[in-house]
């Protein structure tokens, strides 16, 4: 179930067209981006488990091991880890601002998360550029065993750090054009504020 499925529907509110566009447009790429993010932890999570248990049946069964094992869990790692942050990022589990949020008027609340969001966006967004220039510095190196260049985690860390940038953009979208609330609900022990 996507997170704007709950939210009302500009369309509803007598928004303008264009405006009703551009909320459609930042919760269709929110949606993308979390469905995108969901299928990488499901894939590289399985394929970490399936790793692991063969280096570990290969070391304890059959004496041998995987050459690449340790490579392939070392590559494969942080594009869970950053498939995670995203998807933690697009659910609002990163602000931990809870309970200022509720002792806030609505149109304070949307303030504050204006603000936060904007501020993740510039640095995740400046991140995700210096995470990608490194990526062109690092592509002449490669890997020791599948000669794989050290592009590729660079790479994905500015794809996750973009994605965290955009997510919080399309939440600027959503709260300052398309009008949508600031749901706070202290007593749901899931993500934070969307």
């Amino acid at each position: 179930m996507s997170i704007s499925e709950n939210w009302p529907s500009p369309e509803n509110e007598g928004s303008s067209p264009a405006k009703a566009f551009v909320v459609s447009a930042a919760h269709s790429i929110e949606n993308w981006i979390g469905q995108f993010c969901r299928a990488i932890l499901l894939l590289t999570g399985l394929f970490l488990l399936g790793i692991l248990t063969l280096v570990v049946a290969l070391r304890y069964w059959g004496g041998g091991s995987i050459d690449s094992g340790s490579e392939l869990s070392a590559l494969v790692f942080p594009v869970f880890v950053m498939a995670g942050i995203v998807e933690a990022a697009r659910m609002g589990a990163h602000v931990a601002t809870q309970l200022l949020l509720h002792a806030l008027k609505s149109q304070w609340r949307i303030r504050l998360v204006v603000l936060i969001h904007s501020v993740t966006a510039v640095v995740y967004l400046y991140l995700a550029w210096y995470a990608l220039l490194n990526a062109i510095i690092a592509h002449d190196e490669l890997s020791t065993t599948l000669k794989v260049p050290g592009s590729v985690g660079y790479g994905c860390l500015a794809t996750g750090l973009a994605f965290v940038g955009i997510c919080s953009l399309t939440a600027i979208v959503r709260h300052t054009v398309g009008k949508e609330e600031v749901l706070v609900n202290l007593s749901d022990a899931g993500p934070g504020v969307v």
